[in-house]
């Protein structure tokens, strides 16, 4: 990553804009040589923490990682050793080498907000920090668009355009209907 792609995401956080960074992001630079500082290197302060350790896991282990709520996660690949400097843990390492540890941060900068994920989250733990941040953000979700199926709108100068994307593994033609004989 580029210091100017860091200092852009930065600006868009405190304009408002919310940012959701996973682990191993914003370390090198793009002629991948490690940024100067701690790391995360140039997202350091946008997401208000540094990382002091990345302890891989081995090939079939996972770690449990827990919210405030009682809510409970699983990461694989790998941890991260998280320290705070200015973000807030919205989900710890239950077990593992981080146990203890954020695994999960929320980051108030200027208007926006950062989120970071120190380990790769299966589908279930992605839903629900994906949908904690869009709440965080006021993003309420379509309840009227079958699960797994994304609708963006760009608008540019040459006019609005709205985008739907079937991100599950049916037929495309059946998306819509909810018990089609050949779907």
């Amino acid at each position: 990553m580029t210091e100017a792609a860091g200092n852009d995401l930065a600006e868009y956080v405190e304009s408002g804009g919310t940012l959701v960074v996973s682990y191993f992001s914003g370390i090198v630079d793009e002629h991948d040589a490690a940024h100067e500082g701690a790391y995360p290197g140039v997202l350091r302060d946008v997401l208000g923490l540094t990382v002091e350790e990345f302890p891989p896991l081995l090939a079939d282990e996972r770690v449990r990682v827990t919210g405030p709520d009682g809510s409970a996660l699983t990461g694989d690949v790998c941890t991260e050793f998280v320290v705070p400097r200015g973000a807030e843990p919205v989900w710890t390492y239950a077990d593992g080498p981080a146990a203890g540890r954020p695994a999960v941060t929320r980051h108030r900068l200027g208007e926006g907000t950062a989120w970071y994920v120190s380990t790769r989250l299966g589908p279930e733990g992605l839903d629900a920090l994906l949908g904690r941040a869009a709440q965080d953000a006021r993003i309420a979700p379509r309840a009227d668009l079958p699960r797994d199926v994304e609708v963006v709108r760009r608008a540019g100068e040459s006019g609005t355009f709205l985008f739907a994307i079937n991100h599950n593994s049916s037929d495309p033609r059946c998306r819509w209907r909810r018990r089609a004989p050949s779907c």
